[in-house]
């Protein structure tokens, strides 16, 4: 994945979970993934797993599929 679309995935996961949850801390507990990796993730610094895309993908009940066509991938 690119550092552009690793951005563009942070930046609608962030906008995403700001509308569902009330905290990063709380959308991490619920992905059961550390907080600290969530907010890189957000902001595009880190690649990730599709085990991690899963649980995120899961919290914010859409389909990984769905969030990938947003970022035109």
């Amino acid at each position: 994945m690119s550092e552009e679309q690793l951005l563009k995935l942070g930046s609608l996961i962030k906008n995403r979970s700001k509308a569902k949850f009330k905290s990063n801390l709380e959308f991490a507990s619920i992905c059961d993934i550390d907080e600290r990796t969530i907010r890189r993730i957000m902001h595009g610094k880190q690649n990730f797993s599709i085990i991690i895309f899963s649980k995120i993908c899961k919290a914010l009940d859409i389909k990984m599929s769905d969030l990938l066509s947003e970022i035109n991938m």
